[in-house]
């Protein structure tokens, strides 16, 4: 393989998280954790079941969205310099 064909691969891979809107990305095997966990775990909210599911939930999206974002913006920058790499080759 080449490294013009490993790019456009490396672009392929990133051209899908940006167009998800970064959600491809939460569900790799390093990043399932970050957003899995509960922000209100601890706190006295947590002895109410009914409450408890909601703040789970609200912790769930919220992490999610972040992360989300934060993959989104990481990855549009790679494909950006992955068509500028791809383009400088011969």
């Amino acid at each position: 393989m080449t490294y013009a064909e490993e790019l456009r691969e490396k672009r392929k891979s990133s051209l899908i998280v940006v167009c998800t809107l970064g959600l491809a990305a939460l569900f790799m095997k390093s990043v399932r954790p970050i957003w899995m966990t509960n922000l209100f775990e601890g706190t006295s909210f947590m002895s109410n079941e009914g409450l408890a599911f909601v703040l789970k939930f609200i912790s769930y999206f919220f992490l999610g969205l972040l992360t989300a974002a934060i993959f989104f913006i990481i990855h549009l920058v790679k494909v950006i310099y992955y068509s500028i790499e791809i383009a400088r080759q011969p």
